[in-house]
Protein backbone atom coordinates (compact mmCIF):
# COMPACT_ATOMS: atom_id res chain seq x y z
CA UNK A 1 0.00 0.00 0.00
CA UNK A 2 2.77 2.23 0.89
CA UNK A 3 4.27 1.47 -2.22
CA UNK A 4 1.20 2.34 -4.05
CA UNK A 5 0.68 5.76 -2.52
CA UNK A 6 4.02 6.83 -3.31
CA UNK A 7 4.01 6.03 -6.95
CA UNK A 8 0.62 8.12 -7.12
CA UNK A 9 2.65 10.58 -4.94
CA UNK A 10 5.39 10.76 -7.69
CA UNK A 11 2.50 10.88 -10.72
CA UNK A 12 1.09 13.96 -9.13
CA UNK A 13 4.45 15.49 -8.70
CA UNK A 14 5.03 14.79 -12.36
CA UNK A 15 1.97 16.09 -13.63
CA UNK A 16 1.72 19.05 -11.97
CA UNK A 17 5.23 19.61 -13.08
CA UNK A 18 3.89 19.18 -16.41
CA UNK A 19 0.84 21.29 -15.92
CA UNK A 20 2.90 24.25 -14.78
CA UNK A 21 5.43 24.32 -17.57
CA UNK A 22 1.94 24.43 -20.40
CA UNK A 23 0.05 26.92 -17.89
CA UNK A 24 3.62 29.27 -18.27
CA UNK A 25 3.24 28.57 -21.69
CA UNK A 26 0.20 29.30 -22.47
CA UNK A 27 0.37 32.79 -20.18
CA UNK A 28 3.42 34.08 -22.50
CA UNK A 29 1.53 33.35 -25.96
CA UNK A 30 -1.33 35.24 -24.71
CA UNK A 31 0.39 37.98 -23.26
CA UNK A 32 2.37 38.30 -26.30
CA UNK A 33 -1.03 37.76 -28.25
CA UNK A 34 -2.42 40.82 -26.51
CA UNK A 35 0.68 42.99 -26.70
CA UNK A 36 0.90 42.24 -30.57
CA UNK A 37 -3.24 43.24 -31.17
CA UNK A 38 -2.76 46.23 -29.30
CA UNK A 39 0.84 47.19 -30.81
CA UNK A 40 -0.91 46.81 -34.20
CA UNK A 41 -3.99 48.95 -33.16
CA UNK A 42 -6.07 45.85 -33.74
CA UNK A 43 -8.04 46.86 -30.49
CA UNK A 44 -8.01 49.71 -28.26
CA UNK A 45 -6.67 48.90 -24.65
CA UNK A 46 -9.42 49.98 -22.45
CA UNK A 47 -8.19 50.56 -18.70
CA UNK A 48 -7.80 48.06 -16.13
CA UNK A 49 -10.67 48.00 -13.49
CA UNK A 50 -10.26 49.74 -10.18
CA UNK A 51 -10.02 46.57 -8.16
CA UNK A 52 -7.28 45.02 -11.00
CA UNK A 53 -4.26 43.52 -9.18
CA UNK A 54 -1.71 43.51 -12.11
CA UNK A 55 1.08 41.78 -9.78
CA UNK A 56 -0.89 38.96 -9.52
CA UNK A 57 -0.52 38.59 -13.44
CA UNK A 58 2.51 37.78 -15.23
CA UNK A 59 1.64 39.44 -18.32
CA UNK A 60 -0.11 42.34 -16.54
CA UNK A 61 1.99 44.13 -14.98
CA UNK A 62 3.17 46.79 -17.70
CA UNK A 63 -0.47 48.02 -17.74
Amino acid sequence: MAERIGSLGDRITSLSGSLSAVLGRLDEKIARHERERTENGDVEQAPPPDNFRAHLFSGGGGR
